[in-house]
């Protein structure tokens, strides 16, 4: 409920705030799932909470949660806290039983907002999480300037089926899951 409100509340300011153009299929299949994008702006969740037909769980940096009032609005719209220098294994297990429960969980896999792209930002920590629970992932690329009336685009990829990478050996299995996301996210558009 609280998380519906919000996400009313959100449509509104944000489509007044700039000019969103969505291009793929933002109704997600009642699957669990994992959305991996890259992240250019602090209003890069909230743009995917907005355009996406299911409730997303985003895992965010634990730095946002100092503050106890606006820590547990988060917390009451999905968000939960991770220690981006030190992810615990506590952090792992909540997301990969958000996942058993057919939800759906939000990560920028390069772990904060990059100017410079390449590869070696990616964590396999996404890698591991979708191995472990078997969700799909769904690549998304966010583009913009984010300045008033600006036109911000949303790039949603075909689902990454981690059922593909079933037979690869432990060691390289997580490595070869973030090059794909990688190079979904990030493919020419």
């Amino acid at each position: 409920m609280f998380y519906s409100f919000c996400k009313f509340v959100l449509n509104i300011f944000l489509r007044l705030r700039y000019k969103i153009v969505v291009h793929g299929n933002p109704n997600l299949e009642d699957t669990p799932l994992i959305i991996c994008s890259n992240h250019i702006s602090n209003w890069d969740p909230l743009i995917l909470a907005i355009i996406f037909n299911r409730p997303i769980n985003f895992m965010a940096k634990k730095e946002l949660f100092t503050n106890k009032l606006f820590g547990n609005l988060l917390k009451k719209a999905g968000v939960f806290p991770v220690d981006r220098e030190n992810v615990n294994i506590k952090t792992i297990k909540y997301s990969i039983n958000l996942l058993k429960d057919n939800n759906v969980l939000g990560i920028f896999p390069e772990g904060t907002r990059v100017t410079e792209v390449k590869e070696d930002n990616m964590k396999t920590g996404v890698a591991m999480i979708a191995s472990r629970s078997n969700a799909d992932i769904v690549p998304v690329f966010i583009k913009g300037e984010f300045k008033f009336r600006s036109k911000i685009e949303v790039f949603i990829r075909e689902n990454i089926k981690i059922e593909q990478f079933k037979q690869l050996p432990k060691d390289i299995k997580n490595k070869e899951i973030t090059k794909e996301i990688y190079e979904e996210i990030y493919k020419v558009v």
